[in-house]
């Protein structure tokens, strides 16, 4: 199939869980190619392995591409994690941001990055705008930030995306870990001092292609722009607990609010997530549905691929026995 835009358009972390919907949603409007840290069964476009913390493998993995735009979505993104492996998150998060980054100025072409909430330390009453000062409390939002910093005093044209509470049909996310608990126990209890805007992988793709396709001249201005995005609504997670599960019919799971002390994770969340959204609707014209809407189209989308990625596993485990 040939795609009606002669540009090329190339994803880290493609097989992840917002870059599996960037590859599903622009294929067919751009030639889109991926590069991912390890082996991806399920991404649909071709794609290189590449450890994008290694300067020259990255180098030469984007220059065999020669895309007309990199959207940086890899990461190491679990929050906790990163809390206790300093390094690491340093690594996958800045190193391999600042060698994208450099790439994509000599080829003088856009990054688009996705950034998080987690810059901010939550303290304030109002939603953030992409002009309130950072003020990280984790690591990992720390490494967001720097990696923004970087960006904005290196790259020759960049736009930053700040999301929040992401989910998708692909990865780990909050839904899929309330109906993992939902089938185990009666009653889950979930924070209730948290507010956010819950955003569906799928809803930022289809924004990016938005972006992509209509707003061309603000991805390639010589500039770098932030950006906060999200779905309409905001809520905090014990709600958002309760929303699933009455999606899901499962109306005898109780749902107990308690506060964020009580769950001592290792890394400190913001208690106020939410972001203002009115920059990205008035410059970009992106305005995504309310975040209640999304969450019920993502459901049965997610269980329609679990259950065909679960007959893949059972026959290629059904194969495998044939074969010994």
């Amino acid at each position: 199939m040939t795609n009606p835009d002669a540009r090329k358009v190339l994803i880290t972390g493609a097989g992840g869980m917002l870059g599996t919907d960037l590859v599903t949603v622009l294929n067919p409007h751009f030639e889109v190619g991926g590069l991912e840290k390890r082996p991806v069964v399920h991404l649909c476009v071709p794609y290189d392995i590449c450890d994008l913390t290694q300067p020259r493998k990255t180098r030469d993995a984007i220059l065999s591409h020669r895309p007309h735009v990199v959207i940086h979505t890899a990461a190491l993104t679990d929050v906790d994690y990163c809390e206790d492996h300093h390094d690491e998150a340093e690594e996958l998060n800045v190193g391999a941001t600042k060698n994208v980054v450099d790439v994509c100025n000599e080829l003088d072409i856009p990054v688009i990055f996705f950034s998080t909430d987690y810059v901010f330390d939550g303290s304030k009453k109002e939603p953030y705008t992409e002009t309130d000062v950072p003020c990280p409390i984790n690591f990992y939002g720390q490494t967001k930030l720097d990696a923004e910093r970087y960006i904005l005093a290196h790259a020759q044209r960049a736009i930053i995306f700040r999301i929040t509470w992401l989910y998708g049909v692909w990865g780990r996310s909050f839904p899929k870990a309330i109906l993992r608990q939902a089938a185990e126990l009666k009653t889950l209890s979930v924070v209730n001092d948290q507010v956010g805007r819950p955003t569906y992988t799928w809803d930022v793709a289809q924004s990016l292609l938005t972006v992509l396709r209509d707003k061309r001249e603000c991805v390639e201005a010589r500039s770098r722009e932030i950006f906060n995005l999200g779905n309409e609504g905001t809520v905090h997670w014990a709600d958002f607990a309760r929303f699933i599960l009455k999606s899901e019919n499962l109306n005898g799971i109780k749902v107990k609010d308690i506060p964020t002390s009580q769950l001592k994770r290792p890394a400190p969340r913001p208690l106020n997530s939410v972001l203002s959204l009115d920059k990205a609707r008035e410059v970009l014209g992106l305005q995504l549905r309310p975040w209640d809407e999304a969450v019920k189209e993502f459901l049965p989308r997610w269980k329609e691929v679990k259950e065909v990625e679960e007959q893949k596993a059972k026959a290629q485990a059904a194969e495998k026995e044939n074969i010994a």
